[in-house]
Order: structure tokens, then C-alpha cells, then sequence
């Protein structure tokens, strides 16, 4: 009876130990499948992550204007080459989620908020089945593998302020100025006050770093304080610009050889009628070497196509400046008269009158003339220095500065921002969102 008993022991814990082998056996299985599982599922989402800043780094081919084709296809490129989704499986991905989807497109692979100005990307990796052979030995033959990714990015092409005054931890004193923009927001680093003239940005807001002082009355719309300081919107542009082919010139506003396009020492044009031939002409020096139109109203440079780069070195060896270094510079105060037009293509094009990325001279203009400047300002080390009793100047400009000097009772200064007579901003601040 003993004995009987023994091995009745022995086959109770032979047939608990198969049954536990099993289930282990199976868990094991299990795990070894599931560890597949998320590996595959890592892949796909590396592809929906890929595909997603594929498709956003080909939707805005020229700033502003999107390619919602050419962005559809580089996802779709990108998922084949790196993950095998053929093109047929997109045909019959399925997102209940989806944003705008194109005309015959796929759902996942959608825009937002629309197709004409898109800032969202979102892209549904089509469904993959992975095998579990272990698994299958408890019933589950595969697992779906689904996964998305959105990216966002900003279409460039309009810039975000009109006047943007870069320098930070200042006080912008526009004392008794009167500065208006139309057409586009006004942004200042660091901190502002006016006097009761104002600071007026007509169909935009006005966003300051720090605080804005000289009462509220005189801020249209009220200013939002307390706001992120922005980097230069410009830093995308090289500079020095591209002078091969420049030579040394003498007189802008001559005949012959000696004027045009070309390497440029200080000027006096005071009381002159200057007329620029097209292209770029780039004035070197130090705070000494002035493009002086400081006169009367008789003075006046004009040209159409023309850029106007600011900078340090000599006429015969110009050079980007240093940090904090004065470089040549513009004297357009008193009651002289501008007419420059930018570029309006080529890699100058939207540039109207430039300063070295370092260049920190001040680029010196006037409300009491009758300018006419269309085209992209940037002084990103300079200060803007307004000077006059008058607001007969209209500028037509993205006015890029370190700071605004407002000088005269009251200094004016009136600009419009035209977005395809200035600068185009190209598509920037692409991430994933999600």
C-alpha cells in the first residue's frame, strides 16, 4: 500500500511538472514573441516619425506656397524604401482621425487645418500583421501594428513682425516718436516706451519682452508684455552676400566705368540727384565711411533693383564685422529723399539696405522727406535712429533692427509691410508633435 501510494505521488507531480513545463514553455513563447512585436512596432513608428518630417520638409518648396503633392509622395517614399509599405497599401489605410485629406488621396496621409496654408502633417503608418509562431501555440496567430506621428511647422513667407527690435535687456525710448506699422505685428526685446504719440501696429498686435511703459492710451492695440523675445527672423540670410565679379568704384551717381554695381568707400551725396543702376553695391569701412545724404531736399538716391550692404574692412577688402564693431554706415537725415526698390528676385531679392550681421553704426533716417523705400532693413546690431519734425516718409519694409531711436517733435516713422516686396521668410520650426 505504501508503495502504491509512492507512485501515485510520482504521476501526480509528472503530470502537474508537463503541465507546468507547458505553461512555462508557453511564456516564454509569449514573451519571445511580444519582445518581436515591439521591435517591429519600434521600426513602424520610426518610419511614422521619419515619413511625417519627410512629407513636412517637402510640403513648402518656396515659402508660403505648399506642395501638398510633392509631400504626400516623399511620406510614401520614405515608408517604402525604409519599412517595404508598397504603394497599394496606402489605397485601403483606414484613419478615423485623419485630417483634410487631398483630392484621391489617402486618409493617412492628411493636412491641417487646410490644404491651402497647412502648419500639421499627420501620417497613419498603414496596419502591418506580425507573425507570432510561439504564441500561436495558445491561440494567437499575430498581432496588428499601427502607428502615427504628427509634425508641425510654421509655412514661412509672411514674417511675423514688421518691425522687429532685436536687442534685449535695453529700454526702447521712442520719446515723442511716432512709430506705425500696417500689415503686420510690431515685436520689441527687452523693454519700451513711447511719449504720447504712440506706437501703433494697425492690423496687428504688439508683443514686448519686458514692459511697456507711457501709458496704454498711447499703445494701439495694448501691448502684451511679459512676452518670449524672439531670435533675429533673418539669421537664414548669408552674409556677407555673394560679390564675385565686384570691382572697386568711385561715384555711384557718375558716367562711364566709375559708377554702378561694385566696391564702395565713403560718399557725399548731399545735394545730389543719384540715380542707381541695379544691383548691389557694398560700402566698407569704419564709423567714418558715410554714405552722407544728410541735406536738403535737393539730395536724393533712387534706383530700382538695388541693394545697399553696409560693412567693415576697406573698399578694396571688405570684410564682415567683428562684434560690436562700427562699421561704414548710412546718413539719410534731414530732408533728403530715398527711392531704392529691392531686388525682386535672385538671392538679394526683398533687400533693400543691409548692415553686416555685426555691423553695430547706426543706420540714420528721417520722417521729414519724401522717401520711398521698398524692400527689406536690417541692421540686426545697428539702431534704427529716426530723426525729423515730420511723417511725409513711407516706407514699404520688414524692418529688422537692435534698436529704435526716435529723435525730433515728433519723430516719425511710417511703414507698410508688403510680403512680396520684402524678404520671404522660408518654412522653418518643423518638429513632431506628436
Amino acid at each position: 500500500m505504501r508503495m502504491s501510494r509512492s507512485r501515485d505521488q510520482r504521476g501526480a507531480i509528472a503530470i502537474v511538472m508537463s503541465v507546468a513545463s507547458l505553461m512555462i514553455f508557453g511564456f516564454a513563447a509569449l514573451v519571445v514573441d511580444l519582445a518581436n512585436v515591439r521591435d517591429v512596432k519600434r521600426q513602424s513608428q520610426n518610419t511614422a516619425d521619419a515619413a511625417v518630417l519627410a512629407a513636412g520638409n517637402a510640403l513648402y518648396p518656396a515659402p508660403g506656397t505648399p506642395d501638398v503633392s510633392a509631400a504626400v509622395a516623399a511620406a510614401k517614399l520614405y515608408a517604402e524604401s525604409n519599412y517595404g509599405i508598397a504603394a497599394s497599401e496606402w489605397d485601403t489605410c483606414v484613419d478615423a482621425s485623419h485630417f483634410v485629406v487631398p483630392p484621391g488621396g489617402s486618409q493617412c496621409i492628411s493636412f491641417s487645418p487646410n490644404l491651402t496654408a497647412p502648419t500639421t502633417v499627420r501620417v497613419v503608418v498603414p496596419t502591418q500583421s506580425v507573425r507570432t509562431p510561439f504564441a500561436s501555440i495558445m491561440g494567437v496567430q499575430d498581432l496588428p501594428i499601427a502607428t502615427k506621428a504628427h509634425a508641425t511647422i510654421d509655412p514661412g513667407g509672411h514674417a511675423r513682425c514688421g518691425l522687429c527690435v532685436l536687442g534685449q535687456g535695453m529700454l526702447h525710448d521712442l520719446q515723442n516718436g511716432d512709430a506705425t506699422v500696417h500689415g503686420a505685428d510690431i515685436h520689441l526685446n527687452g523693454s519700451v516706451n513711447v511719449g504720447p504719440q504712440g506706437l501703433v501696429a494697425t492690423s496687428g498686435i504688439i508683443t514686448v519682452q519686458g514692459t511697456a511703459s507711457g501709458g496704454l492710451g498711447n499703445y494701439v492695440p495694448d501691448p502684451l508684455t511679459g512676452q518670449p523675445g524672439i531670435a533675429d527672423p533673418l539669421a537664414f540670410i548669408p552674409l556677407p552676400p555673394n560679390m564675385t565679379g565686384l570691382t572697386a568704384k568711385t561715384d555711384p551717381c557718375g558716367t562711364g566705368a566709375g559708377r554702378g554695381p561694385g566696391l564702395y568707400a565713403g560718399r557725399n551725396l548731399r545735394n545730389l540727384n543719384c540715380q542707381l543702376q541695379p544691383g548691389l553695391y557694398v560700402i566698407a569701412g569704419d564709423s567714418s565711411t558715410i554714405w552722407d545724404l544728410a541735406g536738403s531736399s535737393s539730395t536724393h538716391l533712387w534706383g530700382s533693383g538695388v541693394t545697399l550692404y553696409f560693412t567693415c574692412g576697406s573698399q578694396t577688402m571688405p570684410r564682415p564685422c567683428n562684434a560690436g564693431e562700427q562699421g561704414a554706415w548710412m546718413d539719410a537725415s534731414g530732408n533728403g529723399r530715398i527711392g531704392i526698390r529691392a531686388p525682386t528676385a535672385g538671392p538679394l531679392s526683398g533687400l533693400a539696405v543691409i548692415y553686416d550681421r555685426q555691423n553695430a553704426s547706426e543706420l540714420r533716417l528721417s520722417g521729414n522727406g519724401s522717401d520711398n523705400l521698398t524692400g527689406t532693413m536690417y541692421a540686426a546690431s545697428g539702431a534704427l535712429e529716426m530723426n525729423g519734425n515730420g511723417c511725409s516718409t513711407n516706407y514699404y519694409a520688414m524692418i529688422v533692427v537692435k534698436d529704435l531711436e526716435m529723435d525730433g517733435n515728433p519723430a516719425c516713422l511710417q511703414s507698410t509691410y508688403t510680403q512680396n516686396q520684402n524678404v520671404q521668410i522660408p518654412a522653418q520650426a518643423l518638429h513632431l508633435s506628436q
